[in-house]
């Protein structure tokens, strides 16, 4: 027979087995939608790392800040600094006296500690000194040292004896001081004119310029300049130190740049700030 039965064939169809159920596929789903950008975003994200950034240097800046104005009161303007680390930074090394006042074998040097006499400080100390003369008796040797306003008399171990000033000094100003020639323990200042003294500056009388052997600043001898290596430590003041780290300048232009990134943050926090309140505002506003 040419034509076939459906109801048969479906039947043979079931005795074969059953149908392999078919699997719909799997749905994909959809992407994640990245928030649209804006510039409150924006600033937001670089409000946070602008924030973490200058958190320590503006901590800093402020504390610095405080003790900087304080610093004349609590004395951080005089208070001296020899740490090595520190003299490392600004390239700071000892550097005793080139030339100084010789006498008798004595010799007068100023210092980053003030005046030494013989590896001695000399207290208290004399600053700008013009010279030094020896003097006195052979029981009591004197020196005599002088700046502008005074001369100075001070025993061999460098201890103030006496001082002597205008009206005591024939003079209200000292230019030099010096020895006369040939006269043993005389001392001569001057002025304008010039005047000499024999017994330890109590009577003067005028002399001749010339007639006197003036104390000039001459090179200090290696072995005494050793002996002022002690003395001629580099120092700065705290309050150099605290102007500096608060600048950034004590590390140099590195430091300087760090410092003024700083503070561009600090301009942007300023205006992201503004800006991230006057938006948030309006919108609750509106």
């Amino acid at each position: 027979m040419g034509d076939s039965n459906p109801l048969l064939a479906k039947a043979g169809a079931m005795e074969a087995g059953p149908v392999a159920a078919v699997k719909p596929a799997p749905r994909q789903s959809p992407l994640p939608v990245k928030p649209r950008r804006n510039l409150t975003i924006f600033l937001r994200d670089w409000h946070k790392r602008a924030g973490l950034f200058a958190f320590v240097f503006m901590g800093w800046l402020g504390f610095s800040g405080i003790l900087i104005n304080q610093s004349p009161s609590w004395g951080y303007d005089t208070d001296r600094i020899y740490w090595a680390p520190v003299m490392w930074l600004y390239g700071l090394k000892p550097e005793p006296p080139e030339s100084g006042f010789g006498a008798n074998g004595h010799w007068l040097a100023v210092t980053p500690e003030g005046t030494v006499l013989d590896a001695k400080p000399v207290l208290p100390p004399v600053k700008a000194p013009l010279g030094l003369v020896a003097g006195g008796t052979e029981k009591e040797p004197l020196l005599f040292l002088a700046n502008q306003e005074h001369v100075a008399v001070v025993t061999l171990d460098g201890k103030r004896y006496d001082e002597l000033r205008s009206p005591i000094l024939p003079i209200s100003e000292v230019r030099r001081i010096g020895t006369v020639k040939d006269v043993p323990g005389s001392i001569a200042v001057q002025e304008l004119d010039a005047f000499q003294s024999s017994d330890g500056g109590t009577s003067w009388k005028p002399v001749d310029p010339a007639q006197v052997e003036w104390s000039t600043a001459t090179e200090l001898p290696a072995p005494e300049r050793d002996k002022l290596m002690p003395f001629s430590r580099p120092y700065v003041t705290l309050e150099h130190v605290l102007v500096d780290a608060h600048s950034g300048a004590i590390f140099g232009r590195g430091g300087v740049y760090v410092i003024n990134t700083v503070g561009l943050a600090a301009i942007f926090l300023a205006i992201s700030g503004v800006w991230m309140w006057w938006r948030t505002s309006r919108k609750r506003r509106s």
